[in-house]
């Protein structure tokens, strides 16, 4: 039995979050330009994920690091996907643009164990975490989760 299920298995997010100091929550709205996405992210202390959300401020996607730098030298890099998508990708100019649509969320009544599979099967290090109208409460990384998870021993 790993660490992961021994500890988790009880654990919700919401106790994860009650951990968390309070830091700085990485959102742009869909509308940004790319310019501002950049800003955003490089000013961005704890996170490499930005959290796009609508006039509602309602979640509506996730740029990671990895996009935004596909996106920003995209001409230094070979093409491992069809053209059609590659094109809209560097052409884009706002964040609704580059954003992962229907990003992998959680929710404070998630059981940690739940979501650290998640993660780890979409190989992803941070997700936002939503309330029941879908706006983004903070953000979980997988660092906080290995904490946690430690601090329970």
């Amino acid at each position: 039995m790993s660490l992961l299920d021994r500890k988790s298995s009880q654990i919700l997010i919401q106790e994860v979050i009650r951990g968390i100091s309070t830091r700085e929550l990485p959102v742009i709205r869909e509308e940004a330009s790319i310019d501002e996405v950049i800003a955003v992210l490089v000013n961005s202390r704890h996170s490499r994920m930005l959290n796009v959300v609508n006039d509602q401020q309602q979640l509506v996607g996730t740029i990671s690091l990895g996009a935004l730098t596909r996106h920003v030298f995209a001409q230094d890099r070979e093409p491992t996907v069809h053209a059609r998508s590659v094109l809209r990708a560097i052409s884009g100019e706002t964040a609704r643009d580059i954003m992962r649509r229907r990003p992998l969320t959680a929710k404070v009544e998630d059981e940690i164990g739940k979501i650290t599979r998640r993660m780890l099967k979409a190989n992803v290090k941070e997700i936002p975490v939503v309330d029941s109208d879908g706006r983004v409460i903070t953000d979980i990384t997988i660092v906080d989760l290995l904490q946690h998870l430690l601090s329970e021993g």
